[in-house]
């Protein structure tokens, strides 16, 4: 039976503190793990934060992700180019430092994060040292094996200053969590890793049934960041490396440029994620002049203001699409809507666009996926009866673009009228083989800004693209 303390903090953290990054967390996991996800799937749940957005793809143009240094423009894309599991890891991170923001208790919450971050970066190199599968899963299980103790840092009360308290005195701390809280900060995190669904590999870990190669890889990176956060010195190094060289099978030497590397690399990582604090936090040993030791993380820019248009932006789209066809393996039809997607919202400054598709007697289109603002009532409600609404039906039936103004909307029914919630629209048939499967539709309805011609020029030539794309792949099967 979980402590009714805990299940307390359980409700307070998903419904009040924490429910956006419970809700990735979940979203990611579900995606990851549905046994039929695919990069569009990913992508959408990171297309919802604009800030995530941005910060996704200036990680997936460093140096660390993307060693070729071929740009990545859109998230589609940074998924296909880095795998799933690698884009998870970039999520949750961002994810965890964007939901811990704040807290009384601020000093002890960075520590906690330095370390975790810390021991996470260790214990992910140290599995791909090893060839391990899981690498990424160790980073995100190390990283979240504290979580428990993050988030009472982060939202604690009074409680959390009677906690330091008893620490200060000398109180070893799991008897100092028993005594002011009723149960450790470790059964915390378990029974977070058990509601919020963090990953099977955490939750062998935290109830001891980890594989043994994995546990000592973990145990190792914790070892290493708890000598961190005491003020290692050399001596300290030279015992960590041994241990190093042991597990890893490398040399003394090499074993200790490993470990002094992985404290560089979490240092810039967590910048990248989003917090100089934590990066500040994690610690060099004491004969290592940090700011000789530590090379300028290099972030390129990438677009961050996603409303005014960018004709720039959207020519990187449209030739990152075409390069993408040109790879094998071909992408799914999927991943070229979401491309189109991301152009129209963030190059040509849409607030929103949308797929919809035609049904098979040719008489509805239902919205099947989008980006932007409302977009998710749009795909639980939106259905457009082509009978009553003639303008779609003309669109479709004459397989042309079109420029929809107020002045039109009689030929739109009343409850679409009222769904949209727009000025203008900008429509563009999708016609595979010749024959037409649906529509585009973009919109400036939350912002109510105007929409000019040589947009609507450029919406229209974006969307031929996707159109021979899609023709391309249709024909390829």
């Amino acid at each position: 039976m979980v402590n009714a303390s805990i299940s307390d903090w359980i409700k307070q953290l998903s419904e009040e503190d924490m429910p956006i990054f419970a809700g990735t967390v979940a979203n990611v996991t579900k995606a990851l793990h549905s046994g039929k996800s695919s990069a569009s799937d990913v992508a959408n749940i990171i297309l919802q934060d604009a800030s995530l957005t941005s910060r996704v793809l200036k990680a997936a143009n460093t140096v660390h992700f993307n060693p070729t240094r071929h740009s990545i423009s859109t998230v589609s894309r940074a998924v296909m180019v880095m795998g799933f599991d690698q884009i998870k890891v970039i999520t949750l991170s961002m994810a965890l430092i964007d939901n811990l923001r704040v807290g009384e208790q601020r000093a002890q919450l960075i520590q906690e994060m330095a370390f975790a971050f810390h021991a996470a970066t260790q214990a992910q190199e140290f599995a791909k040292q090893l060839k391990l599968d899981d690498a990424e899963d160790i980073f995100v299980a190390t990283l979240l094996s504290r979580l428990g103790y993050m988030a009472f840092w982060a939202f604690a009360g009074e409680e959390s200053l009677t906690l330091l308290n008893e620490m200060h005195e000398g109180i070893e701390s799991t008897k100092a969590e028993l005594k002011v809280l009723g149960f450790r900060l470790t059964d915390l995190t378990k029974t977070l890793c058990h509601d919020w669904s963090l990953g099977e590999l955490l939750n062998d870990y935290l109830n001891n049934r980890l594989s043994a190669k994995n546990t000592k890889v973990i145990s190792l990176a914790v070892d290493i960041a708890t000598t961190a956060q005491q003020g290692w010195k050399q001596v300290e190094l030279e015992t960590v490396s041994k241990r190093v060289a042991q597990i890893c099978d490398v040399s003394v030497e090499k074993a200790k440029k490993l470990v002094l590397s992985n404290v560089n690399k979490s240092k810039e990582l967590t910048v990248l994620y989003g917090s100089e604090q934590i990066s500040r936090a994690i610690l060099l040993p004491d004969h290592i002049d940090e700011a000789e030791a530590l090379p300028k993380l290099d972030i390129p820019d990438v677009l961050n203001d996603f409303s005014a248009p960018d004709f720039d932006y959207l020519m990187r789209v449209s030739q990152e699409m075409t390069q993408v066809l040109q790879e094998l393996p071909l992408p799914s039809i999927s991943i070229v809507l979401e491309m189109t997607l991301e152009g129209l919202t963030r190059g040509l400054g849409m607030d929103r666009a949308v797929f919809m598709l035609l049904n098979e007697t040719r008489t509805k289109l239902t919205c099947k996926t989008g980006l932007g603002k409302q977009v998710d009532e749009l795909k639980q409600q939106l259905i457009i009866d082509l009978a009553s609404n003639q303008v779609f039906k003309r669109v479709v039936e004459q397989r042309q673009s079109l420029f929809l103004e107020k002045s039109n909307e009689d030929n739109i029914s009343k409850q679409i009228r009222a769904m949209l919630e727009g000025s203008a629209y900008l429509l563009m048939p999708v016609v595979v083989k010749n024959k037409v499967i649906g529509l585009f539709m973009a919109d400036r309805s939350s912002s109510k800004r105007d929409i000019s011609q040589q947009e609507f020029i450029a919406f229209q030539q974006f969307c031929q693209q996707t159109n021979m794309g899609i023709s391309f792949l249709a024909i390829q099967g």
